[in-house]
């Protein structure tokens, strides 16, 4: 009985995790800095992956301009495409992580080094389930496009096999700024 106690619990908390990953997105907005906001998710960045964290070079050039984001959800955004990125790094050099202010939004993009990439961009982060391992559903990218289109953003990911890379983007419109149609 002790056992099947643990295994309820266990398939439990997977159920609960599964139904947040594929639940409805409600950010509680707050008005943030670009800046700071930056500035809190590398720290959260740099503690959650101490160990690859020197795989990184940031190339921040932001301005003093202010997002409505809630500040949780994209931690996860950030842990979850930083996450991707090492796990499915292939590639010789340094993960890129650029922030710039352009058109009225904050962009953020991610440029993983990959000397092989063979998988579709053209629906990135809309096929939940799609690659599905142990304790692993194909969820992750799925969950982060849904924050950040809750957020009036998009996310775009494209690989360039010249260069052998692939290019996440993260755009967000500004405070006071309508999101971009297209």
């Amino acid at each position: 009985i002790k056992r099947l106690r643990e295994v309820v619990t266990g398939m439990n908390s997977t159920l609960q995790l599964l139904s947040r990953a594929v639940g409805e997105v409600a950010p509680n907005v707050v008005t943030y800095p670009a800046v700071e906001f930056l500035a809190d998710m590398r720290t959260q960045i740099e503690r959650n992956f101490s160990k690859e964290n020197h795989e990184i070079t940031w190339d921040v050039q932001l301005q003093d301009d202010t997002l409505n984001i809630d500040p949780q959800l994209f931690q996860e955004v950030f842990v979850e495409l930083f996450a991707y990125a090492f796990q499915h790094h292939c590639g010789k050099g340094a993960l890129v992580a650029r922030a710039k202010i352009s058109d009225g939004q904050f962009v953020f993009t991610l440029d993983e080094p990959k000397e092989v990439f063979s998988s579709d961009t053209q629906n990135w982060g809309r096929e939940p389930l799609r690659n599905i391992r142990q304790r692993h559903y194909g969820l992750g990218l799925n969950r982060v496009r849904s924050i950040i289109e809750a957020h009036g953003g998009e996310l775009k990911a494209q690989y360039d096999p010249k260069v052998a890379t692939l290019v996440s983007t993260m755009a967000l419109p500004l405070s006071g700024q309508q999101p971009k149609s297209g």
